[in-house]
């Protein structure tokens, strides 16, 4: 993995999304995602200056720290007020950190996974999942090993147990929506040049930036509450 898993951005997991999400069905009650019209297109992208600690997402397991500094994700609403945001997010410029420098450049493949990230916090935070359609497929993540692409980690789909996403409004009219991913307890099985440990103690950080676009290009307005 290279220089910053965090969006399991979604993220890997927020932070969060990101190469196709929707959005579901309003909810009854609790907090909710909104945008000020229909077909609205969500563009999600990594929070932050690179270098800066918002500028990174951050992967922590026993096999070391993953850093990644590239998120991105498009995403189209169907309706004006939802509660859930499916996302498969593309993780670029990742790293292993090896003795405090960049070592092994890593890769980030969902495969059939993506991540599920909610309107409505649970405590302090809105829960994140990360959800596969093919019965036993995971989120890999590969190793640039000697010119060739080595397996290191593999994600299943899961509940992390502990943090989530916070969600921030940003602006006036046309606001955008920062996500703030502090996730912990992630499951995950260690690879090859990565390890041979199975663990649950995974976690995650870093920030996304979600802006809406209207289907003729203009900046729409984008909220969370």
């Amino acid at each position: 993995m290279s220089n910053k898993v965090k969006a399991l951005g979604l993220a890997l997991f927020a932070a969060l999304a990101l190469s196709a999400m929707t959005a579901s069905g309003a909810s009854a009650a609790g907090e909710l995602f909104h945008s000020s019209q229909e077909h609205t297109t969500l563009d999600i992208t990594q929070d932050g200056t690179e270098g800066s600690a918002t500028g990174v997402q951050t992967f922590s397991t026993t096999a070391g720290q993953f850093t990644c500094t590239g998120v991105e994700a498009s995403v189209t609403l169907t309706e004006k007020t939802g509660r859930e945001i499916t996302a498969v997010p593309s993780i670029t410029k990742c790293n292993k950190i090896e003795s405090g420098k960049e070592g092994l450049t890593l890769h980030l493949k969902f495969t059939s996974c993506d991540t599920l990230i909610t309107s409505e916090r649970s405590g302090t935070h809105a829960p994140v999942h990360i959800q596969c359609t093919t019965p036993g497929d995971h989120v890999h993540v590969a190793a640039t090993f000697l010119g060739s692409e080595i397996l290191c980690m593999t994600i299943p789909s899961q509940t992390p147990t502990g943090g989530g996403v916070v969600y921030h409004n940003i602006g006036t009219n046309p606001r955008t929506v920062t996500v703030e991913a502090t996730i912990s307890g992630i499951e995950y099985t260690e690879k090859g040049a990565c390890g041979s440990s199975v663990g649950n103690d995974g976690t995650l950080a870093g920030n996304l930036l979600v802006q809406g676009t209207s289907t003729d290009g203009n900046e729409i307005d984008v909220w969370w509450e």
